[in-house]
C-alpha cells in the first residue's frame, strides 16, 4: 500500500470510468483532476485518491464503499458494512452515490467540523474543501498528553470547542462526529491508538492533502466494539468536562 506520488500526477489528465492513466491499477496516490466529485470526508477522499475507491469518486455503489473501506483502512467487514450502508441510508440513495453527495447539509454532512467550514446561509451543500485554518487549530490542540501526538483525550478538547463555536449537535450528528474523529485516530494511530493516539503530522497529511500518509501501514483491523469503546470514552469525557463548565459557571455567578 504506497502513498508515494508518481511523478506524473501533477500533469492534467482525466479519470475515465474512474480509473487513472497515469497510475494504473496500482495504489499511488493522484490528487483529483477536473470533473472529478469530492466529499468533506478526508477518509474516503483518500480512497479515491489511492484507487480504493473510483478515482473520478462517482457512481460509487454501497460494497464499492464496503471494499474501499476493508482494503484502504482495515476496517471490519462488520464496521464497513454499517458505515457504508447506513451512509447511504441517511443519504437516501440506496443505488449509487457521487462523493459529493455526502456534502448535502444536515444528512451525514454537519456543522461544527473539525476542519471545515460550516455550512453558510443554508446553502444545501456545505464545504468540501479543508480549511487550513481549522486543520491547524486541530493540530495544535494535538500534544497536550503525549508529544507529538493526537489522542483521544486531545479530541475531547477540540470537539467541545468547535461545538462551543458552532453550537451542540443533535444526538444523530453528534455521534457521527465522535465517530469520525474516533476512527482516523484508530485507523492511522495503529493498534495502541486507544492509548497513544496518532502522529499530529500524519493526522495533518491526511487531512491537509486527502492521501494516506508517507510511510503509514495498517497494522491492525479496527472494529466495531474497538471503535465503540473509543467513542464512549470521547462521549463521557465530554458530559463529564461540559458539566464541569456548567457546575464552574454557576458557582460565578
Amino acid at each position: 500500500m504506497s502513498s508515494a506520488t508518481h511523478p506524473s500526477t501533477k500533469s492534467h489528465h482525466e479519470h475515465t470510468q474512474g480509473s487513472c492513466p497515469v497510475t494504473g491499477r496500482t495504489h499511488e496516490f493522484c490528487p483529483p483532476q477536473n470533473g472529478d466529485s469530492r466529499s468533506p470526508c478526508p477518509a474516503l477522499n483518500a480512497l479515491a485518491n489511492h484507487g480504493y475507491l473510483p478515482r473520478d469518486g462517482k457512481d460509487i455503489s454501497a460494497m464499492d464503499l464496503v471494499r474501499g473501506l476493508k482494503n484502504g483502512y482495515h476496517l471490519s467487514t462488520v464496521l464497513a458494512y454499517i458505515l457504508s450502508f447506513g451512509g447511504m441510508l441517511l443519504l437516501g440513495q440506496v443505488r449509487r452515490v457521487s462523493l459529493a453527495d455526502l456534502a448535502r447539509h444536515g444528512l451525514i454532512e454537519h456543522n461544527a467540523s473539525l476542519a471545515h467550514r460550516d455550512d453558510i446561509n443554508g446553502a444545501e451543500y456545505a464545504p468540501t474543501k479543508v480549511d487550513r485554518r481549522l486543520l491547524a487549530a486541530l493540530c495544535a490542540e494535538g500534544g497536550k498528553v503525549l508529544p507529538n501526538r493526537m489522542t483521544l483525550e486531545d479530541a475531547v478538547r477540540i470537539r467541545i470547542k468547535r461545538e462551543a463555536e458552532c453550537g451542540a449537535l443533535d444526538p444523530v450528528h453528534a455521534e457521527i462526529a465522535r465517530g469520525e474523529i474516533v476512527i482516523a485516530i484508530g485507523v492511522l494511530g495503529g493498534k495502541d491508538a486507544a492509548k497513544n493516539g496518532v502522529s499530529i503530522s500524519a493526522l495533518h497529511e491526511w487531512m491537509r492533502h486527502e492521501r494516506l500518509p508517507s510511510g503509514w501501514k495498517p497494522d491492525h483491523t479496527q472494529g466495531l466494539y474497538q471503535t465503540y469503546k473509543m467513542s464512549k470514552f470521547v462521549r463521557d469525557r465530554m458530559k463529564a468536562i461540559k458539566a464541569q463548565q456548567s457546575s464552574e459557571r454557576a458557582v460565578k455567578l
